[in-house]
């Protein structure tokens, strides 16, 4: 049998809110367009995509949209470029998910077609060429936003066209996904126990293969929306062929995101001027832009500023660190147009922390108990459990707070310990 070829895609989140921009940054009108107008970008690439590679169809994972109330904007755009796919005899399969439940309010758009929309109940459809299928798609939607059933339990081979490469499209929680709300959870067993030949998964923004055969795979989504979505984003062009055992599938990403974010480490050991800051500062974020691919229009870069410097204290004044971010705004007009997002100063001053632990003072006290806490995980939790507790089951925060796991933890001991030294040390 013939190859088969689809375009896997999801999270397309296409009328996006895009926020956490600095105020300065902010103001850049030609930043603010490219925000505004990049998960449309990313459609308009994935449609040209599919015109130039001509796939056998294509699949739309989930949350295509980013809210219940759906804008009309949106909608036409997708609508519009299924009508280009429908010109070429490309089907397009579209499951929704927990942004874009079939529950929410749905405008009057008429899709051609060569659209596919799953509903609450798996489906089967088929993909012909030459009258015969040559594959066969499943998938079912969320029927409502906090989707809690496990969905890929309704999923099972077609034994009528066992020959056909059949496919399972499904906005999903595999188990072991961590940081990811827990929407149609399911297991790993689960999709394998439906003994299809792929699944074409969203939900989870990072792009993922689970398992390769059969093929499993998160596309992770087509636009970056903040500062932990770094690097490039897009689809997976998988080329599926039966080698007489079943199925194997070969897939390359290709990246759509106009828009770009990275976070980077500035190393300031020793460094004594703030010329010399702002020098590495200018070469830190010119590397970050020599990394993308033409595919990027904008970076938007996040600097942390580690090491041991006699500079700690002036770098953590929000004066200096306004000053230095001005400092870079003519690589807006670089290319690819380049932001500085902010700068986290996570330095700390020359004094090593071994002439703080043999003092006999109120702050050598306090280091040897962080000390202690540091090399003994069940202290550090016995005592920063308690502390945190009330902010996480304050009424106002508990819906909007995760509690912090070790790594965040140890992370806000550290910049407890600089606290307590800067503020000890100087009475």
């Amino acid at each position: 049998m013939d190859a088969v070829r689809y375009i896997h895609a999801a999270d397309l989140h296409l009328d996006t809110p895009f926020q956490g921009l600095s105020r300065e940054a902010a103001r850049e009108g030609h930043l603010t367009r490219l925000l505004q107008n990049a998960a449309g970008t990313a459609l308009e690439r994935l449609i040209r995509l599919c015109e130039a590679e001509r796939p056998h169809f294509l699949i739309l994972a989930g949350d295509i949209y980013n809210q219940e109330q759906r804008s009309i904007k949106a909608q036409l755009q997708l609508r519009d470029g299924c009508v280009r796919l429908q010109r070429l005899g490309i089907p397009v399969f579209i499951a929704h998910g927990n942004h874009d439940p079939l529950s929410s309010r749905l405008t009057s758009v008429e899709w051609p077609d060569n659209v596919t929309i799953f509903g609450e109940t798996v489906e089967r459809r088929p993909v012909m060429r030459d009258e015969r299928v040559v594959a066969l798609v499943h998938g079912i939607s969320h029927a409502r936003q906090q989707e809690s059933r496990n969905l890929a339990k309704n999923f099972s081979r077609d034994t009528a066209h066992d020959d056909a490469f059949q496919i399972g499209v499904l906005h999903c929680a595999v188990e072991g996904q961590r940081n990811h709300d827990r929407y149609a959870p399911c297991a790993l067993s689960d999709l394998l126990d439906s003994r299809l030949d792929a699944w074409a998964l969203g939900h989870i923004h990072e792009r993922d293969i689970l398992q390769r055969t059969p093929f499993i795979a998160y596309s992770g989504n087509t636009q970056g929306l903040h500062i932990n979505e770094q690097g490039p984003r897009g689809c997976l062009s998988v080329t599926a062929t039966n080698d007489g055992s079943g199925w194997i599938c070969r897939e390359k990403f290709v990246p759509l995101s106009s828009v770009q974010w990275q976070q980077r480490l500035l190393e300031l050991n020793d460094v004594a001027h703030i010329d010399e800051v702002e020098q590495r500062l200018l070469t830190t974020l010119d590397d970050a832009s020599r990394e993308t691919g033409p595919e990027c229009e904008a970076l938007i870069v996040r600097v942390r500023c580690t090491g041991r410097t006699p500079l700690d204290m002036l770098l953590r004044e929000p004066a200096t660190q306004a000053e230095l971010t001005e400092r870079t705004l003519h690589l807006s007009s670089a290319s690819p147009k380049i932001w500085l997002k902010d700068l986290v100063v996570e330095t700390r001053p020359p004094a090593e922390r071994a002439e703080y632990l043999q003092r006999e003072d109120l702050l050598g006290e306090t280091m040897r108990l962080m000390e202690a806490m540091r090399t003994d995980p069940a202290l550090l939790r016995s005592l920063a459990g308690p502390a945190l507790d009330p902010l996480f089951r304050h009424p106002r925060f508990r819906g909007a707070l995760d509690a912090p796991d070790d790594e965040e933890t140890r992370r806000l001991l550290d910049e407890a310990e600089r606290l307590c030294a800067d503020l000890l040390e100087a009475r």
